[in-house]
């Protein structure tokens, strides 16, 4: 948000692209009047922006229930134009762009092909209501370069780098099988769908164990990724301990035989069972 050159449609783009989001201009949304009467040289009036804040607010609203990352330029001068915004994005997050009169000035001055006036600079900083405290806006000088900028901004907004816990069911140097836990780093995508490297497989394979279902102690003949998709599994290990794993929960069971040894379904091994009144439906993933 900010005045006429303050910059928001560039520092916009370049923030949308690395955000991976969507970038809506806001002058893209008025309607042929408002722009007719800007290249004029006209201010526009709060009736005049109704409408216009009305379809941003609205579009906003879409892109909220949508999951749709948005960045959006818009010059939201007043206190009540930023409240229009928050009605149809409630956590929307501000960015304030300002600077000088005489810089903003000057860019106008050297601006081609835009319908904004020189003229009606002066009336914009006359309406400009800057953020409160309560609105919790990041300010930003706009003597800074816009690749500047966006770093400033995603330094305050990005959050610590996510990871993707594995739970690991792995046979120890002793032949039991035991669980721990490794952290996977989610270091490619966007800030908005964070991806891990990507991994090989050996293939899937689906299974439907009705209830009731128990299996004796055994050893996996190849890692493999679980999946818990419907039901509850149980685990459980030499020592008599157990863990239970329900729909979206997983485990990557490398309990497999150590090379050499005959198995010992007093020593090795697992075993695993169905839970409760549902069956239970498994992904395994090979790799």
């Amino acid at each position: 948000m900010g005045v006429s050159a303050c910059g928001k449609s560039t520092v916009g783009r370049l923030l949308a692209q690395a955000r991976g989001a969507t970038y809506l201009d806001g002058d893209d949304f008025h309607p042929p009047e408002n722009v007719a009467r800007m290249a004029a040289g006209q201010p526009l009036s709060d009736a005049d922006r109704q409408g216009w804040l009305a379809a941003l607010s609205a579009r906003l609203a879409q892109a909220r229930t949508a999951g749709e990352g948005v960045v959006l330029s818009c010059s939201a001068l007043k206190r009540s134009y930023r409240d229009t915004l928050r009605q149809g994005a409630p956590v929307l997050k501000l960015v304030y762009l300002h600077g000088p009169r005489e810089l903003l000035a000057a860019r106008i001055a050297a601006r081609q092909g835009h319908y904004m006036p020189a003229s009606l600079l002066d009336s914009q900083l006359a309406t400009l209501q800057p953020p409160q405290p309560d609105e919790q806006a990041l300010a930003l000088e706009v003597t800074l370069s816009p690749a500047q900028l966006v770093e400033r901004i995603l330094a305050t907004e990005t959050p610590a780098m996510p990871e993707f816990e594995k739970v690991v069911l792995y046979t120890d140097s002793d032949g039991r099988a035991r669980f721990r836990s490794e952290s996977l780093s989610l270091t490619e995508g966007t800030p908005q769908a964070r991806l891990s490297a990507l991994f090989t497989s050996g293939g899937y394979q689906l299974r439907h164990s009705p209830v009731g279902f128990r299996s004796s102690f055994h050893c996996t003949p190849a890692p493999q990724w679980v999946f818990i998709l419907s039901g509850r599994m149980e685990i459980g290990l030499q020592d008599g301990s157990s863990r239970v794993f329900g729909p979206g929960q997983h485990f990557y069971s490398a309990d497999t035989l150590p090379a050499g040894a005959s198995f010992d379904d007093k020593l090795h091994g697992h075993w695993s069972r169905q839970v409760g009144d549902e069956p239970l439906v498994t992904l395994f993933v090979r790799g």
